[in-house]
Order: C-alpha cells, then structure tokens, then sequence
C-alpha cells in the first residue's frame, strides 16, 4: 500500500524553481563579492528577494521563467510582506532545519516554508 505524503506546500513549477533558485543564487553569490559591504548586500537581497518593491516583489529568476510568489489569501505579491519573504528564505539558514527542507522540495516536492507563510508559486 502506498501512502501519499501529506500536502505541506505543494511546489508547482518545480523545474522553473529550481533554475530560478540557481539564478537568485547566482546573483546573492555576486553581490556578495563587493568588497567590505558585498555581503549585506547579498544577504538582503536572498532573505528579501520576493518582497522587494523595486521589482514589483519578484525575484530577479522568477521573473526569467514567469512565476510569482504570492499570498494564499488574495493572490498578491508580496510587497509591504517582508517577514514573509524572510520566514520562507531564513529556514534556508538555519542548520538542519535548511537539510530537511531541501529534500522535501527534491523529493517530496512540497515545502514547509510555503506553508509557514501562506503562500504559492503561480505562473503569471
């Protein structure tokens, strides 16, 4: 008999996530080579990515692959909802905690940060 695992935050788009992921990883990585500051810059842009309002709160590889991280509730993204962003992304940070999620979006292909925070991933 084979159980289903229980829907802790479905990821849609997995592969577009996944690259986008790469890239926005990409560019905290680069940002974080400026000298003396570079790694503030790098950290705030990888906590703060989906709720930045100087690109309309998509990432910078969401936006190559058209997909929007946006609230359960109302659909919109989530500009003026920084501790959202910051909840899905710290959990990233925090040691084991960052182990379990990751295999649970490889191979459970769900995510506890999206539950935590009410929000999905759509196609825009």
């Amino acid at each position: 008999m084979s159980s289903k695992p229980v829907n802790i935050g479905q990821t849609e788009y997995f592969t577009e996530r996944l690259i986008a992921g790469l890239v926005d990883l990409t560019i905290t990585l680069g940002l974080s080579l400026f000298p003396r500051i570079g790694w503030l810059f790098g950290l705030i842009y990888f906590l703060f990515k989906d709720s930045l309002p100087f690109i309309s709160g998509q990432s910078f590889g969401r936006r190559l692959f058209n997909i929007k991280l946006v609230k359960l509730a109302d659909d919109h993204s989530l500009v003026g909802s920084p501790d959202k962003a910051l909840v899905r992304q710290i959990v990233f940070l925090i040691p084991f905690l960052n182990l379990i999620e990751l295999y649970l979006f490889f191979f459970m292909k769900e995510r506890y940060g999206a539950r935590w925070t009410h929000t999905k991933v759509i196609k825009v």
